[in-house]
């Protein structure tokens, strides 16, 4: 099975513009991770959004889900602080939506929804996955992929209780 060279540059061609795509992909994405504050002297888990780009990018909400099918979740919200508006504004399914300048980034407080005055975290353990929906500063019109940040309500429960965990 011989190839000719037109064949052959069509496959590199294709190939190079595949890693053109996922450079300019990563490269121009914020970064988010799974990290822990301490305010009042109560651990917090949050999920960080860092803008590493040199224009601003827009974070426009966010989606919490549960399993490898996207399942929507009920178990936790996002909440740009702790205080009442925020709280219930991101609890009745209005997510935070903010600005980050370039090197600027913002936490998101990982909060559990209850239900009968038991949190959920503990009723319906399991994997749980954040998706934060974002465009850049310079292209607002074009959609982004979201931003992942896939864990466990276990995970998120030893984090967040140093304090019953022995300062762990």
């Amino acid at each position: 099975m011989a190839f000719s060279i037109g064949e052959i540059g069509g496959i590199v061609g294709l190939i190079s513009a595949g890693f053109v795509f996922m450079d300019r992909y990563h490269k121009g994405r914020p970064v988010v991770s799974l990290t822990t504050k301490t305010e009042d002297g109560r651990t917090k888990v949050c999920i960080r959004i860092k803008n590493t780009t040199p224009y601003d990018v827009a974070i426009l909400g966010n989606k919490v889900t549960r399993g490898w099918f996207f399942r929507p979740c009920n178990v936790y919200f996002l909440s740009a602080g702790q205080g009442t508006r925020a709280l219930l504004s991101a609890q009745s399914g209005k997510p935070p939506q903010f600005m980050l300048k370039p090197d600027e980034s913002r936490e998101l407080t990982i909060c559990p929804a209850f239900a009968g005055n038991m949190p959920l975290e503990i009723t319906e353990p399991g994997r749980v996955d954040f998706f934060i929906q974002w465009r850049r500063g310079n292209a607002t019109w074009l959609a982004q992929i979201p931003l992942p940040v896939c864990t466990s309500t276990e995970a998120i429960r030893l984090y967040g209780l140093d304090d019953q965990n022995g300062g762990l």
